[in-house]
Formats: C-alpha cells, structure tokens, sequence
C-alpha cells in the first residue's frame, strides 16, 4: 500500500483553504456542510457533519463524495481513501470499530482487489479480495495459528492452497468450498502421509497411504478410513522395500493377495496391518503350499506368517501333506486333522494305513499296538498283542486285532479297553474252550463253541455281568464274571468244579448202592511140621 496518498490526503485536509469561495450550508434534514460550493452544490474541499453523527472530510463533485476524504461512521469505522460516486473505491484503510484494520483496494464501499486485514484477534489476510471476501491468491493466518496460502474463492479455500496447521501438519493440494478436495498431500503430526484423492475433506478415491508406525504403504481406494477395489502393500524399513504385496482390498478388513516367502506360496486373504517386511503379514485365510509338495488350505489361526507357519497352525480347511513318514489328506477342523486318509510309516516300529473320520483313525495298523500313535487303547493288561504285528484301527478308542494273556487269546475289536460287537475267544493250549461272542456296551450278551469237545451256550444280559452256561450234554451253570478278559477261565473253573463235585458225589453215591459182602472166619494155622534130624552122610568110599 503506498502510504504516501494517505499522508497527501491529510496534508490537503488539513491545510485547504476553505473560506476561499466557501459557505456553511445546514441542509433541512439536519446535516451541516462546510466547504467550497458551487453550482449550489458541495463541489471542492468540504466536511459533511451528518445528522447521525457521522463525518465526512474531503473532495467533492456536485455533492457527492469523489477522490480522497476520510468518514468516521456512526458505528465508529474510520475510512481515509478514496471515493468514487459516493462509495469507497480505490486505494484506502479502514479501521473497524472492533480493532480490525484494512489496508488496500476497494469498490462500492467493500474490499477488492489487493489488500491486506489485520484482525484484533492477532490473524491476518492479505492477498485478493472480491466485493469483501477472499478471492483469488492470499494468505491467510488463522487466530489458532493455522496458516493457508493458495487460491480463494468467495471467501473460501478454492482450487490449489497449502494449509499449515498449528498441531504440525499440513496439506498441499486442491480445494473445494474450504476443504480438500481433487487430489493433495496431507502430511499427519505423527509422521503419516496420505497422497490422493480428497472430497469434502475427507480420503475418496485412489491413494497411497503411507503408516510411520508400521513404516508400511497402503493404496487403493479410500472411503474416508476404508480401503477397497485393487491396490497393494509395500513393507518398508529405514527406506528400503522389503517386500511388496499386489492384490485386492476386501472388507474386514483384509487383503486378497498371492505371494511367496520362505518356500511358501500363498495364495488367499492376510490382515494388512500386522506383521514385518521380514515375515510378512498375518495370515486370514487361504492356500499354502510348500516346495515340498505339503499344502494347506482354509481358516488360519491368529498371528501365523507365512515365513513360520506349519500345517497344524491351520485352524478348519483342507491340508495335504507327508511329514516325518505321515501321510495325510483330507478336513482339517479347529485345528486338527478331521476327516480324510491317513498314512503312517516309521520303520521298524509301525505303520497305519486307513481313514480318520471325526478325527478317529479306521484303517489296517501294523506294529507295536503298546506304541500306537492313537490314543484311547488300554493295552497295558494284555502279554501280547498279535505279536506286535497286524490288527485293525476302529476309531480312536477302538481297536480289531488278536490279544494274549498267559493262556487267554481273544480275537475282535476292543472299544475303550472293553470287547465290542463279533468277538472270538479261547483258552488252553489246545482250545479247551473255545467260543464265538457278541458283546455290547462291555456286556457279554451271547455265544456258541466247543469246551472240552462239548458244544457251550452262553446266554448274558446287557444289563448284569449274569452268564448262564449251557453244554450239550446237559451240565448248566450260571454265575456273575468280573473280568471280560478272563470270563472264559471263570466258565472253565466254574464247570470243572461244578464237574469234580457232581463226580464226587456220584461216587459216594455208586459206594451207597452196592451190597455187603459175607465176613469170612480167618483159616486155622497149618500145625508144625516135626523136627527131623539130619541123616549122617555115608563115608566117601575108600
């Protein structure tokens, strides 16, 4: 602002001679003029003391006001400018009455063109200005010490602007009607930095999102806070790339992408804000596959990397894989192996070769069923289990083989320790006793065989430990077993003393019956025979 027009403009006032061709004039309406007339109208040098109180000093044309002057307004605003047709037009300042201080262009009594205001409040504005608002390039200072520069529009941040916020952030870019909007930089007090699309202030469209915490870039398309539509994940550390993602932004949110680490491909959903460069990030859901032919595929469990992860950290899904000598492929659920085949190889100690269903293995097991990789069996009372050879898995808690103790052999499926359903058993060496059986539930219910020779029935009760034994030639018994493993030594006991009784008693039975035999007297002594002396020998002959 030249400053020299104000202090001319004073000067002229001060020292103007206006009793030369001057009058006082009090017009009808109660204002008072004072000054150079002509053509019965103020014309020249003059001061207008206003009815309202209000002060005019300066040049006139045929009434009105025209070029420098000075007004001082009823609500205390202080004007020293030029005029035109009666209304501040040109270069002028005005003091408000507030304190706010103009300085600059104006036209039909508001700002426009350049200027600048200081406000009372400390804040100040000085660029473009258009019928009194803020237009075109400026700088503005805000009472909280925020500090825009760029194009104004109507008052308001319009087209491309900087704005330097007091907390220590700051956007560069484009406007709207006060806010970011087209494409701009924001630059966080922590050290983040969005560079993008904008829209009424907020992230909308496609941008790059850079996370200082994480030192981790985001791009996409942003709603606000949200991402969406193609984009990627770039790891960072002190500046370096270490590992960038492609794929595409779901909600969760999540990450849709495909990559490898570690000799691992994965090929699914990750959570984009977790983990490092070094391990990626964690796993959502989706498809492993190792070098080595081992693939995994479904739900993950929490904080698993694709850099760390194994098959078992796969919560429900499909897995394939060989491992240490198993073999599995099938369902995976919460965790474990579910339903599919199984195969199991460890040299000289066992193999398995069937299914899982619900997690329980059915299949041919050879080897040592005492180390059997199941758990459930209680093998622990048996001598010899097929000779730690060949049986059948069924289930978890069951198990179809050949089992020993001492003289007992039983043949069928043991379930939780106990037989269940066709069973065979014998005992002796030379099948003393020998029977088919069906159990239920641990409870012996019935069975055919041979004992001693003999075809046997026996008879049980799912609700007792009550047999009753039945042999083709008649002989019955029937007590209460303890031992479903030694039932048949209870049954052989149980008949052999039943038979050494019933023996016992059909001998003292064959004495009662027979009759008594006659008492003979004892023979009388044969009388002594008479003692006879011995004849004497002839003399030899001579």
């Amino acid at each position: 602002m030249k400053k020299v027009i104000f202090i001319a403009l004073s000067l002229v006032l001060a020292f103007s001679p206006l009793n030369l061709d001057a009058r006082k004039v009090k017009f009808k309406n109660g204002d008072v003029y004072d000054g150079e007339w002509k053509s019965k109208a103020p014309n020249g040098m003059g001061v207008m003391i206003y009815a309202n109180g209000e002060i005019y000093s300066g040049y006139w044309v045929n009434g009105i006001k025209e070029g420098l002057g000075t007004m001082t307004f009823l609500n205390g605003d202080e004007y020293l400018g030029n005029w035109k047709e009666d209304k501040l037009c040109g270069e002028g300042k005005m003091t408000f009455a507030n304190k706010d201080h103009y300085e600059g262009f104006w036209e039909n009594n508001l700002q426009h063109g350049e200027g600048k205001m200081d406000y009372a409040d400390g804040s100040t504005y000085e660029g473009g200005w258009a019928a009194g608002k803020y237009e075109g390039s400026g700088k503005r200072v805000y009472p909280n010490k925020d500090v825009y520069e760029g194009s104004w529009e109507a008052g308001l941040h319009q087209g491309e602007g900087t704005m330097l916020y007091a907390s220590g952030a700051s956007y560069k870019g484009s406007w709207d009607k006060g806010l970011p909007s087209g494409t701009g930089e924001m630059k966080y007090v922590n050290g983040d930095i969005y560079v993008g699309r904008w829209q009424e202030g907020r992230r909308s469209g496609a941008g790059e999102f850079y996370d200082k915490a994480l030192d981790r870039f985001f791009q996409g398309n942003w709603n606000d806070a949200t991402l969406s539509g193609p984009g990627y994940i770039r790891f960072v550390k002190e500046g370096f790339e270490l590992l960038s993602l492609q794929g595409e932004w779901l909600e969760g949110p999540s990450f849709k992408t495909y990559f490898s680490h570690s000799g691992k491909t994965f090929s699914g959903t990750v959570l984009p804000y977790t983990g490092t460069g070094e391990t990626g990030p964690f796993l959502d859901s989706g498809r492993v596959e190792w070098e080595n032919g081992t693939l995994a595929d479904g739900k993950w469990k929490d904080n698993i990397t694709l850099a760390s992860c194994v098959y078992t950290d796969m919560v429900n899904g499909k897995a394939r894989y060989t491992l240490d000598g198993r073999s599995f492929d099938g369902d995976i659920k919460d965790g474990k192996e579910n339903n599919g085949s199984l195969t199991i190889s460890i040299p000289a100690k066992f193999s398995f070769s069937g299914e899982l269903r619900g997690g329980e293995p059915y299949g041919i097991y050879v080897g040592d069923f005492k180390a059997c990789p199941f758990l459930g069996f209680d093998l622990s009372a048996w001598d010899e289990v097929q000779g730690a050879d060949l049986g059948r898995t069924e289930g978890a808690s069951a198990l179809s083989g050949v089992f020993k103790k001492d003289i007992f052999t039983f043949r069928g499926l043991l379930k939780n320790g106990i037989p269940d359903g066709e069973t065979y058993m014998e005992i002796g060496k030379a099948d003393s006793i020998s029977v088919s059986t069906f159990w239920k539930d641990g409870k012996l219910i019935e069975g055919k065989g041979v004992l001693d020779g003999v075809p046997v029935t026996l008879t049980g009760s799912e609700e007792s430990n009550a047999v009753q034994v039945d042999l083709e030639t008649g002989e019955r018994c029937a007590f209460i077993w303890s031992d479903p493993m030694a039932i048949l030594t209870d049954i052989k006991a149980k008949l052999d003393e039943q038979r050494a009784i019933r023996e016992k008693l059909a001998a003292e039975m064959m004495a009662a019956s027979q009759p008594a035999e006659p008492v003979q007297a004892p023979a009388p002594e044969p009388a002594a025979a008479p003692a006879v002396e011995p004849a004497t020998a002839p003399a030899p002959a001579e």
